[in-house]
């Protein structure tokens, strides 16, 4: 089973992805949790570039690249071994946030639909901006990618997929972190009822 996390910088992907992982590891799932951008050669490009622009295109492919990498090296070999893979992101905030910066979203998708699998579901974690640049200063200094301005519109972007993408289940990531949790715990626990 593929789960991604997605949402704005601030949502509490991450968070989310370690507690599940707890979660579903006490039921006796093996579980990898996949973190994006990865550790190839292009996501440590896509890292250093957290301070300047680069070209919305040229970002775009060195995430399709590094997800190409992921795929290849971690994503399916984690998958064939029967695991339960939890993205903290994934193609979703490519089509978000490049999206944002004005590539075409279903030409991000079709793009990472050639390379990657498609998520069984996707938890994507809607919060208000202010709210998530408020938790984001919390824990330090801010990037390129984290500006109220520039997240405002990425949220759009996740909710105008959410809108056409019946994968999505978007879960209201503005309350306290146990409700999150529960909501998101009853979706993968009924995903694996089903896959039974």
């Amino acid at each position: 089973m593929l789960i991604a996390i997605e949402g704005i910088d601030g949502a509490g992907k991450t968070t989310l992805a370690r507690k599940l992982k707890e979660w579903l590891e006490s039921k006796g799932h093996e579980v990898e949790v996949i973190k994006e951008p990865g550790d190839s050669e292009w996501g440590r490009k896509i890292r250093e570039s957290y301070d300047r622009e680069l070209d919305a295109r040229e970002e775009l492919e060195l995430f399709l690249k590094d997800r190409e990498e992921n795929v290849r090296s971690k994503i399916l070999p984690a998958l064939r071994r029967e695991a339960i893979v939890i993205m903290d992101r994934y193609y979703y905030s490519t089509m978000a946030y490049q999206g944002a910066r004005g590539i075409d979203v279903e030409e991000i998708r079709r793009r990472n639909e050639e390379i990657a699998p498609k998520p069984d579901v996707v938890l994507l974690l809607d919060c208000e901006p202010e709210v998530c640049v408020e938790r984001i200063k919390k824990r330090g200094k801010a990037n390129r990618f984290e500006r109220l301005e520039y997240l405002k519109k990425v949220r759009e972007k996740f909710l105008e997929v959410a809108e056409k993408d019946e994968r999505v289940r978007v879960i209201d990531a503005s309350r306290g972190f146990e409700e999150v949790f529960e909501e998101a715990k009853a979706i993968v626990e009924e995903l694996l009822c089903t896959e039974v």
